[in-house]
């Protein structure tokens, strides 16, 4: 609330009121802005998940490929 200068002086009170209903709606807000980063880590957090498992994957096939060729070249 912007106090205009031909507007009455507000209460203790009053302004009391308006600073805990400012508080309130910042906490609400911190709140809600907590919870959507919190689900936007778990998203990446699962990404990173299947991106180590893929390159996992990759590092076990190109040894065995590696070892494959080793092991026909060593035959030829």
């Amino acid at each position: 609330m912007k106090p205009v200068k031909n507007e009455p002086k507000m209460s203790h009170e009053a302004r009391i009121a308006v600073l805990e209903t400012s508080v309130m709606n910042i906490n609400a807000n911190l709140l809600d802005l907590k919870q959507e980063l919190q689900r936007g880590f778990d998203k990446m957090e699962g990404r990173f998940e299947r991106l180590e498992n893929r390159m996992w994957s990759n590092f076990l096939w190109l040894m065995g490929m590696i070892i494959g060729l080793a092991g026909l070249i060593a035959h030829t």
